[in-house]
């Protein structure tokens, strides 16, 4: 899946990554291309392949997914609002 996301965008997890399970909503904080060095709680890892660092309440810190295992949470698979209405008398 190839798509735009943009540093702000909310997506959803497709995959677990401890301590973050599938499903879960994140925030997409930063791009990684493959090579780039990263700081985690871990240590400084090299990204293995393009993806982003995300943001989850859950997470000691910011996580990092690779972007096949995210779905935007935006356009056509942004969740509808549902309008007030009036309930009729």
């Amino acid at each position: 899946m190839n798509h735009n996301f943009k540093p702000g965008d909310l997506a959803l997890t497709l995959i677990d990554l401890s301590p973050v399970m599938a499903g879960s909503v994140v925030e997409l904080i930063e791009r990684l291309a493959k090579g780039d060095l990263v700081h985690t709680p871990r240590g400084i890892l090299q990204a293995t392949e393009n993806g982003w660092i995300c943001a989850h309440p859950d997470a000691p810190g910011n996580i990092g997914f690779c972007a096949t295992a995210l779905m935007p949470l935006r356009g056509d698979f942004q969740p509808e609002r549902q309008k007030a209405s009036e309930v009729p008398a």
